[in-house]
């Protein structure tokens, strides 16, 4: 059974490009054969693959920018806004009956939904409560980074989210911690 430490989640932003929904590239086994494939420039972009023999899919492959005129692909190192304390990542499974298929039977779509929730202290170097204030603020997208020990190997969750709500707490002489709960967009990746 795998323990999941108490940080065991980071949440990060784009200091130049929160402000949009990164573009998702799909399905490239890696940044470089992405950047070949891009028909045009992307200043933040998310490359992802699929693996065929193992079904996994929404494998994460990394974070950047592209130029389209030199295929070239330059990971975007990102700021940490806040590591939590404690966490709860949930993801949910939805199935809808779409239609029939003519022979009785049903044809089904599925969903998928993520959300997760956090606390932690607020430090005075960085200040991870007035980041994540301002980020609310200004309703920017983040990315979480949720880890999990798997026998000794960290399995590293990726996803870009939006801050649904933040608490700020705290008294005179004590220490102040922040509340987040933040949605998820797109697919919750699984780090190669």
């Amino acid at each position: 059974m795998a323990v999941i430490n108490a940080n065991c989640l980071a949440i990060y932003y784009d200091s130049d490009n929160s402000q949009n929904k990164t573009a998702v590239l799909f399905p490239y086994s890696d940044t470089a054969s992405a950047a070949t494939a891009a028909g045009v420039d992307y200043s933040a972009a998310i490359v992802a693959d699929e693996d065929a023999t193992s079904g996994e899919v929404n494998i994460f492959r990394g974070y950047g920018s592209i130029v389209h005129s030199t295929d070239t692909f330059t990971a975007t190192d990102l700021t940490l806004a806040g590591a939590a304390t404690s966490t709860n990542l949930e993801l949910t499974n939805s199935v809808e009956n779409v239609a029939r298929d003519g022979e009785g039977g049903t044809l089904q779509e599925s969903t998928q939904d993520w959300s997760l929730t956090a606390d932690g202290l607020i430090q005075v170097s960085p200040d991870a409560g007035v980041d994540l204030m301002d980020i609310a603020r200004n309703k920017y997208y983040v990315f979480v980074k949720f880890s999990i020990d798997k026998n000794g190997t960290p399995v590293d969750y990726v996803g870009q989210a939006l801050i649904e709500s933040v608490s700020l707490s705290g008294g005179v002489d004590e220490i102040a911690t922040y509340s987040v709960s933040l949605t998820g967009v797109d697919a919750l990746y699984k780090a190669a």
